[in-house]
């Protein structure tokens, strides 16, 4: 008996969080396929279509919606950074990306997906008071949609990053339960190559400054002349237990993966291979399409939707 075939759409695509879940929950019952894709940066597109056999087409904004394939779901991380606490926080006053919500809805309304996942920053519930969600909730149930959300902390979830991220389930049929386990801690340790020996070289401009509370953190960068230090990209992190999130406009000494001790006196920042396994990518992602700008991934990853949550939320759709 063959597998019944459920056809999806990766709208706002990136790297591809929403196909590699959608390829770990296929199985003899069921088959995910994708149909379509599409993101703006063309970067991230040469790399998706590398790791998935597909070319992703650009900004959604430009497409023919009635001219698209059919699906039976919609997956969209739509563009956070007017929702982000470090973004803009202009919500759907920022024209260029805070609109793009109703270019979901668009396709939405011209192809009728049973069921949308979608996902975004936490702030998104709470911005300007909760007008926003409550504006977004209200567009989905207008089009008979039953709308269920949950904001996930990805370390709960078998990831070994702290990432809470609003999940929206919409479906026309039975509303959607979330059904989330609350897994072990997995440590930073476990991703951590040893063969690296690159070092972060602090102790001409910082001394350390411990950190006390037995949290993530266990120091911080203080500058000697200034004496300033603990903002985002100076805080040092142990190993022993989740990262902290992993952040596309993270600046500084730790930027985008923060800073790690991961021996005595041992800091630096994560390698994109073990960002990849913070992010529930495995060690065969290819990124040979960047050419000589590897580094391009800890910003695309900073953008990324933690695999590991995005499996548990799919394997619950029934």
């Amino acid at each position: 008996m063959r597998p019944t075939e459920v056809k999806y759409a990766d709208l706002f695509c990136g790297l591809g969080a929403f196909h590699t879940a959608f390829n770990r929950c296929s199985n003899s019952k069921v088959k995910y396929t994708c149909v379509f894709a599409c993101d703006t940066d063309s970067g991230v597109r040469g790399v998706y279509e590398e790791n998935y056999g597909l070319a992703p087409h650009g900004d959604i904004r430009s497409l023919a919606y009635d001219e698209l394939p059919d699906f039976d779901i919609l997956c969209a991380g739509f563009p956070c950074q007017p929702f982000s606490i470090a973004g803009s926080r202009r919500g759907f006053a920022d024209e260029e990306k805070g609109n793009l919500f109703y270019s979901v809805l668009d396709v939405v309304d011209a192809k009728q997906p049973d069921t949308l996942l979608l996902e975004n920053v936490k702030n998104l519930c709470t911005i300007h008071g909760g007008s926003t969600f409550a504006t977004i909730k209200q567009e989905l149930q207008k089009r008979g949609y039953h709308v269920a959300h949950k904001v996930i902390d990805s370390r709960y979830c078998g990831s070994p990053q702290s990432r809470r991220r609003v999940y929206i389930v919409c479906t026309k049929t039975q509303p959607y339960e979330f059904k989330i386990a609350k897994r072990p801690i997995v440590p930073v340790s476990s991703i951590i190559d040893g063969s690296v020996d690159s070092f972060c070289e602090y102790r001409d401009k910082y001394h350390l400054r411990p950190c006390t509370g037995g949290g993530m953190m266990k120091h911080t960068l203080v500058n000697k002349l200034t004496g300033r230090g603990g903002r985002q990209g100076e805080r040092v992190y142990g190993i022993d237990t989740c990262g902290a999130t992993v952040c596309a406009s993270g600046g500084g000494v730790g930027a985008k993966t923060g800073l790690y001790e991961v021996g005595e006196g041992l800091i630096r920042t994560l390698t994109v291979g073990e960002t990849l396994l913070m992010f529930g990518f495995d060690s065969s992602f290819q990124y040979e399409s960047l050419g000589e700008n590897k580094k391009r991934m800890l910003y695309y990853l900073g953008n990324s939707i933690v695999v590991d949550v995005l499996v548990d939320v799919v394997s619950g759709l029934r």
